[in-house]
């Protein structure tokens, strides 16, 4: 009995001093990424079966060391918004029977009957296979030759026809969405199918929600996902934040000619208010590692089969890489294995633009969450995809 109690104790050192081994890498690896300028603070969340090993910020909202990241601030989440407010809300649809992934979407939005988007589906729009194009820069729509805004659709003060705030001094006219969506109805189709990310699709979700619920999308995605009062999700923080509480993104100097801080880094995303499907959520790991849990088989948020549904593989044996709004792991002779090769197939998540992340790999019974500004003061900085943070994180945990 001596001899099992004194084997305990060491296989227990050894295990207690291997995983400090394996934070220190990852403090490591966070601290060199920030010193290289990759971003200049990050946040990260990670829980292992149903513990949370790791809840820790590193650095500064800006390279000049003024304001510390701690764990209460909040973060721009680019396109998690697509999974975290889009998916999920199609997902609690699509398991109330409110919804059919068959569903054309011009079902829903007649006007788009009589375009070249005509028989899109819900399955194609979320399985990126609809033939819609990548993006559309509205912002190059609303500027002069000489680079100046347009006055008749932006003005720099509050107005009532002019109450769209884009950003502190921007303000754009209450009816010009409408021209974002003909724009989006009148684009190209390219060839179905096919994988290609669009994020057009997700800027009729809002609407989708409304249609089907007589919620606004906000309202829904709130009473619905976000029980838990002391959540930082959210859309337009300022409206719940102190901007000190809020890390900044990006140094716009094309479109909104300051810094952009407490409103949403996407442009388009901006045109609906900094409410949108495709972007517009802010939050911190923490809390959306707390709304993660709702895909896990414990939560009756969702039914099995429709997590199992929406995290797999929209084809299998397929070159398609994704799931139903999910990312997922593939891999490719340009880019090798994404987003890292000893996660599982089974395992699911997204990134966004401005540096963020989660994943969860449900056979290994582990949750990421990894947000950083690297778009600040600007987006041209790749340092961040050059040195492969995201990757290097995934391997410390990884490691056998």
């Amino acid at each position: 009995m001596r001899f099992k109690i004194i084997l305990f104790i060491i296989l227990f050192a050894c295990k207690t001093q291997s995983q400090t081994s394996q934070f220190n890498e990852i403090d490591s690896l966070i601290n060199s990424s920030i010193k290289h300028k990759n971003f200049p603070g990050a946040q990260l969340y990670i829980k292992f079966k149903d513990s949370v090993i790791i809840n820790k910020s590193y650095g500064y909202h800006t390279y000049d060391s003024i304001v510390n990241v701690n764990n209460k601030h909040v973060y721009d989440l680019a396109s998690l918004t697509k999974v975290l407010a889009s998916t999920f809300s199609i997902m609690k649809l699509y398991d109330e029977n409110k919804l059919n992934l068959e569903d054309k979407v011009s079902y829903y939005f007649p006007e788009l009957k009589n375009s070249n988007k005509k028989h899109t589906t819900i399955f194609e729009s979320l399985s990126h296979t609809s033939g819609w194009i990548p993006y559309i820069s509205h912002q190059n729509f609303i500027k002069k030759r000489n680079g100046n805004l347009k006055t008749s659709i932006v003005r720099k003060k509050n107005h009532k026809r002019f109450s769209i705030k884009m950003s502190e001094n921007l303000f754009l006219k209450n009816t010009y969405s409408k021209k974002l969506f003909k724009r989006i109805r009148k684009s190209k189709l390219n060839k179905t199918g096919v994988y290609d990310y669009s994020g057009l699709f997700f800027f009729y979700v809002p609407r989708l929600v409304y249609n089907i619920t007589g919620f606004n999308f906000e309202s829904y995605f709130k009473k619905t996902f976000l029980s838990d009062k002391k959540s930082s999700i959210t859309f337009n923080p300022t409206k719940e934040f102190n901007k000190e509480m809020i890390v900044p993104s990006e140094y716009d100097s094309i479109f909104r000619k300051s810094l952009v801080h407490g409103y949403v880094h996407d442009e388009a995303a901006s045109f609906m208010g900094g409410v949108s499907g495709n972007a517009g959520l802010f939050g911190n790991a923490e809390s959306i590692g707390t709304l993660l849990n709702i895909l896990e088989p414990e939560s009756t948020t969702f039914k099995r089969t429709t997590v199992q549904k929406f995290t797999s593989y929209a084809f299998k044996n397929s070159p398609v890489r994704r799931g139903l709004g999910f990312d997922k792991p593939y891999s490719s002779d340009q880019y090798g294995e994404y987003p890292n090769k000893n996660l599982s197939k089974n395992s699911f998540g997204h990134t966004g633009f401005t540096g963020t992340m989660f994943w969860v790999d449900p056979d290994k019974k582990l949750t990421i969450v990894f947000l950083t500004n690297r778009v600040y003061p600007t987006r041209s900085n790749q340092s961040f995809y050059k040195n492969n943070v995201r990757s290097k994180l995934i391997d410390i945990l990884l490691r056998k």
